[in-house]
């Protein structure tokens, strides 16, 4: 599996940012990459940005925590495509 850590920098502390490429995304959230395709386009999921000279997309911890809400709401509880972009704003504008 293709990984990539970088390190962002703060004002305090020094934070590591993991990112996976788009096949091991897949596979840590259990979706294929034609559902992961679906997501994208209704703009879901999105990879994080790294670098221009990237062809391939990574993506970090935040998308992964994503997708498997997205998951959950489609598998276990039978959400639909709308029904999951109204929950999904509703969760961003309630953080925890």
């Amino acid at each position: 599996m293709a990984r990539r850590t970088t390190r962002a920098r703060t004002s305090r502390t020094s934070r590591r940012v993991t990112l996976v490429s788009r096949r091991a995304f897949c596979f840590l959230t259990g979706i294929s990459e034609r559902q992961l395709e679906i997501w994208e386009r209704e703009e879901f999921i999105r990879p994080a940005t790294i670098d221009e000279k990237d062809a391939e997309p990574f993506y970090d911890r935040d998308a992964l925590r994503r997708a498997r809400v997205i998951r959950t709401l489609q598998e276990e509880l039978e959400v639909n495509l709308p029904g999951i972009e109204v929950i999904l704003n509703l969760l961003e504008r309630f953080p925890r």
